[in-house]
């Protein structure tokens, strides 16, 4: 799909080895530092990224630290993402309020909406967008959480190609608007570790409602599930396996339509590049040691994108998969830098990825 240039993750190993040095300190800590990565989406990104942890309240010293986390990027494609991302442990971890506030002016591609599509069918556009998002959510027991998700997102096309799909204004979202959403959700996590867990389960379900009576231009019923299991297979050895279903029914904007590829689902596959009402994703990765700090992964899934529920079919996927290098440049929070290479389909081009924490 592109072709890589090959960067320094300097900044994020020192950012990740600070985090880990905040995150057990009595009463927190504070870092900036650089950081740059790489994504077919972005090419070589660049910026700086800062993380605060803290105690607040008179919390139990043995509660997880709240923190806020923020940064500032700018991408060889000509993008500008700005965001805050926030995590407040309440009731000695027994309450949790988190979320994202986020600015990014995007140059993207779409490709249309549905399973098939050419390179032809390609065309760019550019969109500026806010999203704001809260969960407010309780613990019940060890691994139990639930609670309630509230969503605004203005969004707004800015720039598109002459004659295209997006500038005769016909397709939902194509000239802006704002989202507005109430949800619920609840989730189970037994992992080991969120950023590369070697043992548990996570399965989540959110139900996201977008009305005019929050002041929506949209209105659709958005939900998603999520479920993962980690395999440990001995001497280091994890098999870590994903399914996703991605839903919406009614007036839902291009922008927020399922879809796969990227950094996280099915590498290989440009983000977007298959949208439409429902998605279904499953994929399995095969991590192991290799070397010291450097472990080794091998990954493989298949997805498809549908207008109704009963249109998925076997026959209907879209496969992709990959190897991928590992350096583990936290031991103690179990933090890596990965390099990936991701095939998609028959296409034969790879894509690369360079960043940190697992996919999944």
């Amino acid at each position: 799909m592109t072709s890589a240039a090959l960067v320094l993750f300097y900044g994020g190993l020192i950012f990740g080895q600070e985090k880990s040095d905040a995150a057990s300190a009595r009463n927190g800590g504070f870092v900036v530092t650089p950081v740059v990565y790489y994504t077919p989406e972005t090419r070589i990104a660049f910026g700086i990224v800062g993380i605060h942890y803290f105690r607040l309240g008179r919390t139990d010293p043995k509660s997880r630290l709240s923190h806020y986390r923020f940064n500032f990027i700018r991408t060889q494609n000509k993008q500008t993402i700005a965001q805050v991302d926030y995590e407040l442990y309440l009731a000695g971890g027994k309450f949790l309020f988190d979320g994202t506030a986020k600015y990014w002016l995007f140059p993207d591609r779409f490709y249309g909406i549905g399973n098939r599509n050419y390179e032809a069918d390609r065309e760019n556009f550019t969109s500026r967008n806010w999203r704001l998002q809260m969960n407010m959510q309780k613990r019940w027991g060890g691994n139990l959480f639930a609670g309630l998700h509230l969503e605004f997102f203005p969004l707004s096309v800015v720039e598109t190609e002459s004659g295209g799909r997006l500038a005769a204004g016909d397709i939902p979202g194509s000239r802006g608007g704002t989202l507005s959403a109430l949800g619920l959700f609840g989730k189970w996590d037994s992992r080991d570790n969120t950023f590369s867990a070697t043992s548990g389960t996570y399965c989540a379900l959110f139900l996201n409602f977008f009305t005019p009576a929050l002041a929506s231009d949209f209105t659709f019923t958005q939900m998603i599930v999520d479920a993962r299991k980690y395999f440990p297979l001995g001497a280091a050895q994890v098999l870590a396996v994903q399914g996703v279903l991605k839903s919406v029914w009614g007036d839902c904007p291009f922008q927020t339509l399922p879809m796969f590829g990227g950094l996280n689902l099915l590498r290989g596959f440009y983000e977007g590049r298959y949208r439409d009402q429902n998605m279904l994703a499953v994929q399995a990765e095969y991590r192991r040691p290799l070397w010291g700090r450097f472990g080794f992964c091998g990954f493989a899934g298949a997805a498809q994108v549908q207008p109704k529920l009963n249109l998925l079919s076997v026959s209907e996927f879209h496969p992709a998969g990959g190897i991928g290098l590992r350096y583990k440049f936290n031991r103690r929070e179990n933090l890596n830098i990965r390099f990936d290479i991701g095939f998609a389909g028959s296409t034969g081009a790879p894509a690369f990825y360079l960043t940190f924490a697992e996919a999944f």
